[in-house]
């Protein structure tokens, strides 16, 4: 059994999640030790994923876009039976793999973009976390290409009901959510996506067109450990400088306007904060 493999094996059990959990903090611990000036970005990081899976209202839409090996998939479903999951992975292995593991989850093979057809997309053998659309500018032997469908997430999922939605498909976020603008405009969910230092090669896709996209759309970015407070949202500046290093977060939090005092108090009360 491959070393992913086990890792999905192992979602979902009780080993699994004390396995998790002690993970998260040997991070913190050896941060603190290391480089305490990255402590701070892990914790976000943490955060960022406590609370994208249990801010999903019961009876809602949970959508993954870049599953990996379900680890976010497997924390919706525990805390609440009663969401609906739609997960979409580009790697055809990882995705039969998902089929396998989570039966009662819906399963898209394929990337996910601002058309639809069929792309190239890099496989990192090592790191298959880090595959991507985005062409590498070096390869040492450990990236394969291969194609696959593309598809815009309106045209995948039905537009009503989504709650939230989680976007980790590193450096191609900015294509996803220009293809989701009937279900953005329907349900008006909260969207957790990653944004790291760089931008993937070759996408054309920049940290102030994510920010203007938004924007445009009548949403405010936040980072994590200010979702449950009083925040209204990074200005491009600083949305910008916040990836700079070392960076606030890797994970950001886009919210409807409309919506704000309603997330912040969602995420007060899953996180205990009183007064």
């Amino acid at each position: 059994m491959s070393g992913q493999s086990a890792k999905q094996w192992a979602l979902g059990g009780a080993f699994g999640r004390l396995l998790m959990s002690g993970r998260e903090a040997l991070q913190i611990v050896k941060a603190a030790l290391k480089t305490p000036e990255l402590v701070g970005t892990i914790a976000n990081d943490q955060l960022a994923t406590q609370l994208a899976t249990r801010l999903p209202r019961p009876g809602s839409t949970f959508i993954d876009v870049g599953a990996h090996i379900g680890s976010i998939i497997t924390s919706v479903a525990q805390r609440d039976g009663s969401i609906r999951i739609v997960a979409i992975e580009a790697i055809p292995e990882k995705a039969r793999r998902l089929r396998r593991k989570f039966p009662s989850v819906t399963i898209h093979d394929c990337a996910v973009g601002e058309q639809d057809g069929e792309v190239s997309f890099f496989v990192h053998a090592r790191e298959s976390g880090y595959s991507s659309l985005g062409r590498p500018e070096k390869s040492d032997g450990n990236v394969r290409e291969v194609k696959v469908p593309i598809r815009r997430l309106d045209d995948l999922v039905a537009p009503d009901g989504i709650d939230v939605i989680k976007i980790d498909v590193e450096g191609a976020e900015l294509g996803v959510v220009r293809g989701s603008p009937k279900l953005i405009a329907a349900s008006r969910p909260i969207i957790m996506f990653e944004s790291g230092p760089g931008d993937a090669a070759g996408l054309g896709y920049t940290k102030p067109a994510m920010w203007k996209f938004f924007a445009d759309a009548g949403y405010t970015l936040h980072v994590p450990n200010r979702v449950a407070h009083n925040d209204d949202g990074l200005r491009l500046e600083g949305y910008v400088d916040s990836h700079v290093h070392p960076r606030r977060t890797t994970n950001y939090f886009a919210i409807p306007t409309e919506r704000r005092i309603e997330i912040r108090d969602r995420a007060r009360a899953l996180l205990g904060i009183v007064g």
